[in-house]
């Protein structure tokens, strides 16, 4: 009996201590401002169970890049946002219900050349909102996201 009591006592402790813990995490991700309700809103497009950005928080977040590679005259940075949001919608349609990975390599090349015309279609239509020396600095933003693209890429655990 008194066995039995120390059982239920310990596992009681143990409960206690593991909640508690759990509670502390969450407590210090609230104080340094991390909070669910202050992320961006997401939505699982790829159907890989990894949530992406919602096509206009990505765009925005495309602008706000590009932005540090382009001077935007007034008036452009909008209809830059404008392309961006369309093309991105374009991408999530595409993607919609659809997993990469579970994809035959037939399907994920058709789609991959499906998304590279998007990118084309972007691409051309920004440029032809830019200046020369703007484009300049589109060619390097283009070049820098590539090198990035790539770095990940190499990061990324081989199946």
């Amino acid at each position: 009996m008194y066995r039995l009591g120390l059982i239920v006592v310990a596992a009681l402790l143990i409960l206690t201590v593991g909640c508690g813990r759990s509670g502390q995490s969450n407590t210090q991700s609230n104080e340094q401002g991390n909070t669910q309700s202050e992320r961006p809103e997401r939505g699982n497009f790829g159907g890989g169970g990894r949530g992406q950005f919602s096509p206009e928080d990505m765009a925005k977040r495309q602008v706000e890049t590009l932005g540090e590679f382009v001077t935007f005259a007034e008036g452009q940075e909008a209809k830059i946002l404008e392309i961006y949001m369309k093309s991105g919608e374009k991408s999530a349609e595409l993607r919609q219900g659809k997993s990469f990975r579970d994809m035959s390599d037939e399907d994920r090349q058709e789609m991959m050349a499906k998304m590279q015309t998007i990118t084309a279609e972007r691409d051309k239509e920004i440029k032809g909102l830019l200046s020369e020396e703007q484009q300049q600095q589109y060619d390097e933003y283009l070049k820098e996201m590539e090198k990035r693209r790539a770095e990940r890429m190499q990061q990324r655990p081989q199946n």
